[in-house]
């Protein structure tokens, strides 16, 4: 027996509409990491190293990657011929690689690639310190109910045997005045490189999750961070944000 709600037939697959509320996901791409000075996004495994020093390692801090507008523009190139990306309604090159064209309906960005928010660094609240960036992940449009599905891309070169890296989200809710309210870390599952792994490069694509609950989860802003108990190099390579309803 078929089931309809409001004259609409349910089955296996996504329901696009149920009471009028349109029930829709989408994403947003970018490689403009402020530490990303070689390769293009979508095309390119290989980048910069940037060192995440022993200074770091001994006092805990979590090593924020930035994004900004001018290794945006340099990086977020079109590499593909079909569809023609750049005509489609509302394409906005500053939005990242797709132009703002995958993001669902009533969001307008994932990106803010000029953001001074975490221009200071500063310390979580459980005490842990963060080093400063620029940009910042932006769901000033998205809704309560959301879910946000973060990948960060980068390659890491292990400098000294036995090291314990960890990867996370630095997340900052804010209330309507944007002052800060909670601080802290989205850390994924860490991962070892023991004997052997000393001056290899190694990709790393974590997957880290958030939800938003309140307006102030609305106004959080985020940037993907590191850290490691020894120095380490990182190559920053692409963030994928994508939204799910």
């Amino acid at each position: 027996m078929a089931l309809y709600l409001n004259g609409v037939k349910q089955g296996s697959g996504i329901l696009s509409e149920v009471v009028g509320a349109k029930v829709d996901s989408g994403l947003s791409f970018t490689g403009g990491f402020t530490d990303r000075t070689t390769g293009t996004s979508g095309v390119s495994d290989v980048g910069s190293n940037t060192n995440y020093t022993q200074a770091f390692a001994a006092a805990s801090t979590w090593m924020v990657l930035g994004i900004d507008a001018t290794k945006q523009a340099a990086n977020d190139n079109i590499y593909w011929g079909s569809p023609d990306t750049a005509s489609m309604a509302g394409y906005d090159s500053s939005k990242g690689l797709f132009g703002g064209t995958q993001l669902p309906s009533g969001v307008e960005r994932l990106f803010n690639f000029t953001s001074t928010v975490f221009s200071s660094g500063g310390t979580l609240s459980n005490g842990d310190p963060y080093s400063s960036g620029s940009g910042s992940l932006d769901f000033s449009t998205c809704t309560i109910g959301d879910k946000l599905e973060c990948r960060f891309d980068f390659n890491i070169v292990p400098q000294v045997a036995n090291s314990t890296l960890e990867m996370a989200l630095i997340w900052v809710t804010r209330n309507s005045s944007d002052v800060a309210t909670y601080s802290f870390s989205l850390a994924g599952q860490p991962v070892f490189y023991g004997t052997g792994t000393v001056g290899s490069t190694y990709l790393n694509r974590p997957v880290l999750t958030a939800y938003f609950a309140s307006d102030e989860d609305i106004n959080a802003v985020a940037l993907p961070a590191i850290r490691c108990n020894n120095a380490i190099q990182i190559q920053p390579l692409t963030l994928l944000a994508s939204i799910q309803r």
